[in-house]
């Protein structure tokens, strides 16, 4: 085992050999460099549950409940070893009494080898935590045939899952003032100056979470039958991570978030790679804090579908699917007087959902089978957490709905299908039905499946502004929009998918309307390129005696062996700005011999 980053000279970071690793290396203009975080881990379950069912006359009625006793042991590394971001900032040209670089000058990767990081991070602990938590839910539902062609499905859940303690109680927050004008760390069971007592979990647990379910089938004639329903689904997982980020901090763990510019690398002590993590004078080193009101997030689903039977064994479904995200979790970067900069997480967050789809399938007859499925789909929201473009936090912490946008995982279009088809050779098809050649042919069965969609959606982001930096992030700043340049282009290639004019980074020479530091350009607005997939495969199974068979297979991806971009670089400060970055697989192709006894 070697301590790689302490004999690269970089001081402040932790000695302990469970820590040892890689540094974190970020850049501008291309990837960094990481390393696996070190985790020993023990989780365990205990669970108890009972479900008791009734019927009478139309009703089915099913209750029920369970208790979750959830205990996690844990260490790990977390950045023990630093990370230092490198933008370019020591090599740019600089117009005087500015601390913004001129456009176009400076090279992160020459930062780097001088060794002058515009921001370093480092968060350790050496201890292990025991975190405790507990869960349970109860529910009561009801199956009732109403009529012979009309049901329903009714049922409430309760759910209550409670916040994680420490055992040890070795776990901070920070207790924010409003507007985010300071930030007191405090402890399980201590009172801050601005929310009152923080409980054991230092987040007060959220115990209202009621869950209803509808759903009604109705066949109003012999060949078609409408569906709908609606139902409520709560976020149970977030405290698991919220717990690990407060196991982390002071005074249990070493934190640093440090910055600097033009003026700190001209001054006395400029951060280096071997001076990383020098002493502030910050009282609070903190960098992680979440709104001790957190309410966990909830998605309202519901859907309406129409199915009607045609001749020939079809079946034409027309359908609409709806969503609504409500509290969902938010995360703003802070910096406020006399503390390092904090990640502030809050449950602040909305989304909205609508998707219409239309969908055909050819039941297996005369050994055919086909399924076709078109959904015409769009996402908004304002929860950053969900995809900025690899952004976690809002651009502006003061106006959270400025992030609306599309979500990173809309689709407006995409279009599927797949089929099976029994091949017409061998006994009792239509062709070779006889001889060598019809057991060498017969049996055959050919099936695949496809998809046609329209691009995902990708940010015009700023990688290392100054105005990120400052408030220990990078990459949540958007760019500029320019006035009159379109964002597409009629014939994108792969060196120029978009219209890389439309957009700069926010300075001095370009500056948007409002006179805003943050730039206008939205979440979302750059459609990447389009989706396309096609698989096959071809399989037949011997059967050699009732309990024996030979099955063979052979199988491929990307069909034609074409190339799919799936990426593009929205980075405006990128070298690479504007180009495609990332490419499918190509053609794969498997082939399988298994025999069965």
């Amino acid at each position: 085992m070697t301590d790689v980053a302490g004999g690269a000279g970089i001081g402040g970071i932790s000695n302990d050999p469970f820590d040892w690793g890689l540094p974190g290396i970020s850049f501008t203009s291309f990837g960094g460099l990481n390393d696996p975080t070190p985790r020993r881990e023990l989780d365990q379950t205990y669970s108890i549950s009972e479900t008791v069912s009734w019927n009478r006359g139309k009703h089915n009625w099913r209750f029920g409940g369970d208790y979750r006793r959830i205990l996690q042991s844990f260490r790990s590394a977390r950045n023990a070893e630093g990370g230092f971001v490198f933008t370019g900032f020591a090599t740019s040209q600089y117009t005087t009494g500015s601390t913004q670089p001129v456009t176009g000058t400076g090279y992160d990767f020459a930062d780097f080898l001088l060794g002058f990081p515009q921001q370093t991070s480092l968060q350790s602990g050496a201890n292990s935590y025991n975190f405790r938590a507990n869960a349970f839910d109860f529910f009561a539902q009801d199956d009732w045939r109403f009529r012979s062609n009309l049901s329903f499905n009714l049922g409430l859940r309760y759910e209550y899952n409670g916040p994680y303690t420490e055992a040890e109680n070795q776990i901070a927050n920070l207790d924010v003032a409003p507007g985010f004008t300071a930030a007191v760390p405090v402890l399980p069971g201590h009172a801050g100056p601005f929310d009152g007592t923080f409980p054991g979990s230092l987040v007060r647990p959220d115990r209202n979470n009621l869950a209803p379910r509808i759903g009604i089938a109705w066949k109003p004639q012999k060949q078609t039958v409408v569906r709908t329903g609606y139902g409520i689904n709560y976020n149970l997982a977030q405290y698991g991570t919220m717990i690990q980020n407060f196991a982390f901090q002071p005074p249990f763990a070493n934190t640093a978030t440090n910055a600097t510019d033009v003026n700190g690398l001209i001054g006395a002590s400029p951060l280096k790679l071997t001076n990383g993590f020098p002493a502030t004078g910050n009282t609070v080193t903190n960098n992680f804090a979440v709104n001790p009101n957190y309410r966990l997030g909830y998605v309202q689903v519901w859907n309406l579908d129409i199915q009607h039977e045609l001749p020939g064994g079809m079946v034409m479904n027309a359908g609409y699917n709806g969503a609504k995200g409500t509290r969902l979790d938010t995360e703003r970067a802070l910096a406020v007087s006399g503390g390092q900069p904090f990640i502030y997480e809050s449950s602040e967050g909305n989304s909205i959902l609508h998707a219409a789809s239309v969908r055909v399938r050819k039941r297996m007859t005369k050994g055919l089978g086909l399924s076709a499925q078109y959904v015409f789909s769009k996402s908004i929201d304002d929860a950053s957490s969900i995809g900025g473009g690899g952004s976690v936090v809002a651009q502006d912490p003061f106006f959270i709905s400025a992030d609306r946008g599309l979500s990173s995982f809309d689709q407006r279009h995409k279009f599927t299908g797949n089929w099976i088809l029994d091949l017409p050779f061998g006994e009792s098809r239509r062709f070779v039905t006889k001889g060598a050649l019809s057991h060498t042919l017969g049996g055959w069965q050919w099936s695949g499946d496809f998809m046609v969609g329209s691009g995902l959606y990708f940010t015009p982001r700023v990688l290392g502004g100054g105005l990120d930096i400052s408030r220990g992030v990078s990459g949540s700043l958007r760019a500029n929009v320019i006035a009159g340049q379109s964002i597409s282009v009629s014939d994108p290639t792969a060196l120029k998918w978009f219209n890389t004019a439309a957009f700069c980074s926010p300075s001095a020479a370009c500056a948007n309307p409002n006179g805003s530091r943050f730039g206008d350009a939205g979440r979302n607005i750059i459609e990447g390129p389009g989706q396309v997939s096609l698989s096959m495969s071809l399989n037949k199974t011997i059967q050699i005696k009732e309990s024996r068979a030979l099955e063979l297979r052979a199988s491929a991806n990307n069909v034609f062996n074409t190339v799919h971009f799936t990426s593009i670089n929205t980075v405006v400060n990128s070298f690479t700005f504007g180009e495609v970055t990332g490419t499918g697989g190509m053609r794969r192709v498997t082939l399988l011999a298994r025999f069965r006894f």
